[in-house]
C-alpha cells in the first residue's frame, strides 16, 4: 500500500512538473512572430521570445532564403528559474509550389520510448486497442539541469551556403512509465545530454534541412518500483507527430500504396520511402534508411537504422493526449496566419489529425549514446507530376499531414561552433 501511494505521489509530482511554467507570474508580454521575424526581411537571426505569464523562453532560429523560410523554436528558462528547464522543441519549413501553392510542414519530437524487439524485426510493434505492444515503457523528458545555445552561422561548403544551429540540454530528466501500469513512475533516468542541430542548405530549388539528434548515455538510472529494471537488450524509439497544411488536397503514399496514420489498420509499417503529393505534383519525398552510430564506451558502432509509419492505434493517446501539451506555451506567439497567407491560426499538433505518425528506432540501444541525422527533403517552385500513380486511384480530399525525411548517408559533421549562455 505504502508503495501505491508513493507511485501515485511521483505521477502527481511528474504532472506538476510538466505544468510548472505554465503557472508562473508575468514577466512580459508575448512578442509578434511577425513583427519579430519579417520585418527587416533578414536573410537569418535568432533570438528569444518572451510568454506572458511564464517564466519560460522561447527561443527561436529563423532561415528566409531563396522563397522557403524555415522556423525552429525551442522552449528554456533564464538560469535564475527555480525549476529545471523543460525540453520542448519543434521545426517546420514554408514554400510554394509552381503554381503558388503554399505549403507549411511542422514536424516535433514528443516522446521517446523503450521497447523490446521480441519478433526481430527492429520495430516497436503497439497495438494499444488490442492491448498488444512490444513498448515497455513511455518515457517522457521535461526537463534538463542547463543548455547551451548553439547561434546560426552561414558557412559555405562546396560553393554552397549551409545554415547550422542548434541547441543542447544538459543533464536531462525522465520518467518511465510502464506500458502494463496504468499509474505512477516506475524509474527516473538521466542523461548525459540531448542535443538538436540542424543544417539548412538549398541546391536548384531542392532544400535539405538536415535535423541531427544526440541523445546522450543515461548516467543515472533510479528504479521506483518493485521491477528489475535494466537497459540492457533495449531499444529506444523517438515518436513524431507532424502537421502540414496547404490550399489543396494532400496524399501520401508508401510506396505506390496510399497511406494514413488516422485510418491505417497496419500498427507498424516499414517506412523505405513515402512521398507526399499535392493534387498531382511532388511536393516532399521522405526516404528512411541508412545507419547510426551507437557510442559504447568511446568506441563508436554502426547499425542499421530502422523507422515505422505508426497507426493511431499504436499511440497510448489515452496518456499522450491526442494534442501535444508543449505547443501549448508556444501557440500563441507562433501564429503562421499572421505569417503566412493560408497558413494555420497556431502550430498545435494532433495525433488524431497526423496523417503521417512516424518512430525512428534504434534496435540497438542498451542506454548508451546514438546520434542520426535524418534530412527533410523540399521541392521548391515544383511542378513534377508524378505519372507513376496510377489513374484509377482516387486521392482522398481530406489534408492529410507528412514531412519529408531522408537518412544522409554521408560522413556526419559533428558541430564545433562557438556555445553561448
Amino acid at each position: 500500500m505504502r508503495k501505491l501511494f508513493t507511485l501515485a505521489i511521483l505521477g502527481l509530482l511528474l504532472a506538476t512538473l510538466c505544468f510548472t511554467p505554465l503557472l508562473q507570474s508575468p514577466k512580459s508580454s508575448s512578442a509578434n512572430a511577425l513583427s519579430i521575424l519579417t520585418t527587416d526581411n533578414a536573410e537569418y537571426k535568432n533570438g528569444t521570445l518572451t510568454i506572458a505569464n511564464s517564466y519560460c523562453l522561447i527561443r527561436y532560429n529563423w532561415i528566409n532564403v531563396s522563397g522557403t523560410q524555415v522556423i525552429n523554436y525551442v522552449l528554456y528558462t533564464n538560469s535564475d528559474y527555480p525549476y529545471p528547464t523543460p525540453v520542448v522543441s519543434l521545426v517546420g519549413q514554408f514554400f510554394q509550389l509552381a503554381d503558388g501553392t503554399k505549403v507549411s510542414v511542422i514536424s516535433a519530437l514528443d516522446k521517446m520510448e523503450i521497447y523490446r524487439d521480441r519478433n526481430g524485426d527492429g520495430l516497436p510493434q503497439a497495438n494499444f486497442t488490442a492491448e498488444d505492444s512490444e513498448i515497455l515503457y513511455y518515457m517522457y523528458i521535461n526537463m534538463s539541469d542547463s543548455y547551451d545555445i548553439i547561434p546560426i552561422q552561414r558557412m559555405i561548403e562546396d560553393n554552397t551556403p549551409h545554415y547550422k544551429w542548434g541547441f543542447t540540454y544538459v543533464n536531462v530528466y525522465a520518467y518511465l512509465l510502464n506500458a502494463t501500469v496504468s499509474y505512477g513512475v516506475a524509474a527516473k533516468l538521466m542523461f548525459e545530454h540531448i542535443t538538436l542541430s540542424y543544417d539548412f542548405s538549398l541546391e536548384n530549388n531542392v532544400s535539405y534541412l538536415k535535423t541531427s539528434s544526440d541523445i546522450g548515455k543515461v548516467t543515472n538510472i533510479d528504479v521506483l518500483d518493485s521491477s528489475q529494471l535494466s537497459l540492457n537488450n533495449l531499444s529506444l524509439a523517438l515518436l513524431y507527430p507532424t502537421s502540414t497544411h496547404t490550399s489543396k488536397s494532400y496524399s501520401i503514399y508508401i510506396g505506390d500504396q496510399l497511406y494514413n496514420s488516422t485510418t491505417s489498420n497496419e500498427t507498424a509499417v516499414n517506412l523505405p520511402l513515402a512521398r507526399v503529393i499535392v493534387g498531382s505534383t511532388k511536393a516532399y519525398d521522405l526516404v528512411f534508411g541508412g545507419n547510426y552510430t551507437l557510442n559504447r564506451d568511446q568506441n563508436n558502432e554502426t547499425h542499421e537504422l530502422k523507422s515505422e509509419a505508426a497507426s493511431l492505434s499504436s499511440i497510448p493517446t489515452n496518456l499522450y493526449g491526442p494534442v501535444l501539451w508543449q505547443t501549448s506555451f508556444l501557440s500563441d506567439n507562433l501564429n503562421l496566419g499572421d505569417l503566412f497567407e493560408d497558413s494555420p491560426p497556431d502550430i498545435t499538433v494532433d495525433y488524431n489529425e497526423s496523417s503521417l505518425i512516424y518512430r525512428i528506432c534504434f534496435p540497438i540501444w542498451d542506454g548508451v549514446q546514438v546520434q542520426n541525422d535524418p534530412v527533410y527533403i523540399g521541392y521548391l517552385f515544383s511542378s513534377i507530376e508524378i505519372p507513376e500513380i496510377s489513374s484509377t486511384i482516387i486521392l482522398p480530399l481530406i489534408i492529410i499531414v507528412t514531412t519529408s525525411l531522408a537518412i544522409m548517408a554521408a560522413k556526419k559533421r559533428k558541430f564545433n561552433f562557438t556555445k553561448t549562455r
